[in-house]
């Protein structure tokens, strides 16, 4: 029998395709276009979209202001060689905590990690003592995505705001269908039933709004206003806005409809059959 082989534990920082990408784009990206300000505004919107969480954000706009300014200029090197513990101190966490939620910024490539040999972070002084590099949390990623990142905040925003728009809509017709259902002197205890029924099926459906989807909400609005019309005994004239390709008309009769053309549609013609 051989010698048991023995395997060791394999050690360093765990590195997935998406990482290896993101720190080639930091290394090849031109420092001095964007500034330490633009990034620490980036670092909220982000938050506010919910892309980050208040404590990835709160790491994250640890490491952009402990950073100086111009290590962002051209020829600088944004590079942050605070240990965990210290960044812990800085946020009120644990380094264990500080170490997971740096991960979890590495795999939104928010951040990148340029490693020493034992994984330590430094500065790397040249002969006058300067700063000329250092090993540890590298915010070139940051600078090089900045763009697109602006451009996804942006389009968060506006679907926020068309979403908010449409939830707003949907509440003001649910509170006005039970409020018609209440009030209704005019329908039958089974109508007024089967309408409630109704009405509070479709708020079982969508829940809570703030997190329904726009087109949804659009159409449960639009069945919501239908049926509070039809308590009021209001006959509704569609809107444009209503119109949706996927829904039928409730209203429509199933006879067909037969159009009625004439080569000469402006010439008289016999009307003695209609009332006069």
């Amino acid at each position: 029998m051989g010698e048991p082989t023995q395997h060791k534990r394999p050690t360093g920082r765990r590195m997935t395709k998406e990482r290896a990408e993101f720190r080639r784009l930091a290394q090849s990206t031109e420092i001095g276009t964007v500034t330490r300000g633009q990034l620490a505004v980036l670092a909220r919107n982000l938050m506010a979209i919910g892309m980050v969480t208040t404590a990835e954000y709160a790491l994250l706009e640890a490491i952009i202001t402990t950073a100086k300014a111009d290590a962002f200029d051209k020829g600088g090197r944004p590079i942050v060689y605070k240990s965990n513990r210290q960044l812990g101190y800085d946020i009120n966490k644990s380094p264990g905590r500080v170490s997971r939620i740096l991960s979890r910024l590495y795999d939104l490539g928010l951040v990148t990690m340029q490693d020493s040999a034992n994984f330590k972070r430094y500065p790397i002084r040249d002969g006058e003592g300067d700063i000329a590099d250092a090993c540890g949390i590298d915010l070139r990623v940051l600078i090089a995505r900045h763009h697109e990142l602006d451009q996804l905040v942006r389009q968060k925003r506006e679907e926020i705001r068309v979403r908010d728009s449409a939830a707003r809509r949907f509440r003001d017709a649910l509170r006005a269908a039970r409020y018609a259902l209440a009030s209704s002197t005019e329908r039958g205890e089974a109508i007024l039933g089967r309408i409630g029924s109704r009405v509070e099926k479709i708020a079982a459906f969508i829940g809570s709004a703030r997190y329904a989807p726009a087109q949804v909400l659009r159409k449960a609005t639009m069945l919501l206003e239908w049926l509070a019309d039809r308590l009021r005994n209001v006959n509704r004239i569609p809107q444009a806005s209503d119109i949706d390709a996927n829904m039928t008309c409730t209203d429509v009769e199933n006879d067909m409809h037969i159009q009625i053309t004439t080569p000469r549609p402006f010439e008289a013609r016999n009307c003695s059959g209609l009332p006069t």
